[in-house]
């Protein structure tokens, strides 16, 4: 049986999940509205897809599934409203749940689901295991070209001192992914969901470098527990509607999608 599904946020991710949903989903799911702080914006892409505008209030009232594309900043008040629905919810502005802490407890006081798709992230299947074993550490090093972090003079900060960064890169961070997402909050969304699987925000050790001979985004993971250690790199390839987006992080929505309407359920 289909369920009904609802897109809050209409830039170029909810445009493009939308899109796929439509294409690839429809056995599964029925896009039933779009929502938007602008409400522009949400007949826009209401009128693309051929779905009603609506206010968030009303497509979380319709909908059996809502994927929230929106912004941190807007998530939580989304996920509550949810919650309060008793509404499954798909969140990609992971990085609310580092603004606004309680918003974790709540969702584990509440029967209904809230989903974190893996987003840029490989291998958080095996972050999760090896908290189970006993995770010491967690760390994420992701280097970015500077006008990507809106950064023209590099000048003041000192050298990244890494060997896969090229001599001109500087490291712009290096802290808690909590300290991270409130002063880079469009940048590390991938160190919340490394967060949640792993030991939380305060254990896990975020470096964020500018480096001017950078092709592209490129993260570096790496984990140990006991003689265990895991290190992963990604270069996430960008949305061509927005290159400050991740193609991986929009494809991982409805892959989770995918997942939770089969009755084969992967551990990844």
């Amino acid at each position: 049986m289909k369920k009904t599904l609802g897109i809050i946020g209409c830039g170029a991710m909810g445009r493009l999940i939308g899109l796929h949903v439509q294409k690839e989903l429809s056995r599964y799911y029925e896009l039933r509205g779009v929502a938007s702080r602008s409400r522009e914006h949400a007949e826009h892409l209401g009128g693309e897809l051929g779905v009603p505008a609506m206010e968030t209030e009303e497509v979380i009232g319709l909908c059996d599934v809502l994927v929230e594309s929106a912004s941190a900043a807007a998530m939580p008040g989304i996920v509550r409203a949810c919650l309060a629905a008793q509404k499954e919810v798909l969140c990609l502005s992971v990085g609310g749940f580092s603004l606004d802490p309680a918003l974790l407890d709540e969702v584990q006081a509440q029967s209904c689901l809230v989903h974190v798709p893996s987003g840029a992230v490989a291998g958080l299947d095996g972050i999760r295991a090896m908290r189970e074993m006993g995770l010491e550490s967690l760390s994420l090093t992701t280097v970015k070209r500077p006008e990507s972090l809106g950064l023209a003079d590099l000048s003041a900060l000192p050298p990244a001192g890494e060997t896969f960064c090229s001599a001109q890169a500087r490291l712009v961070f290096e802290g808690s992914a909590a300290e991270a997402i409130r002063l880079f909050p469009a940048n590390v969304n991938i160190a919340i969901a490394l967060s949640l699987a792993g030991n939380g925000f305060e254990q896990t050790t975020v470096r964020l470098i500018a480096d001017p001979g950078a092709k592209g985004t490129r993260h570096f993971i790496a984990a140990r527990a006991g003689t265990c250690s895991l290190e992963t790199t990604v270069c996430p390839a960008p949305l061509r509607e927005n290159p400050r987006s991740s193609a991986l992080a929009m494809y991982s929505v409805p892959a989770l999608l995918r997942q939770l309407a089969s009755p084969l359920r992967l551990a990844g």
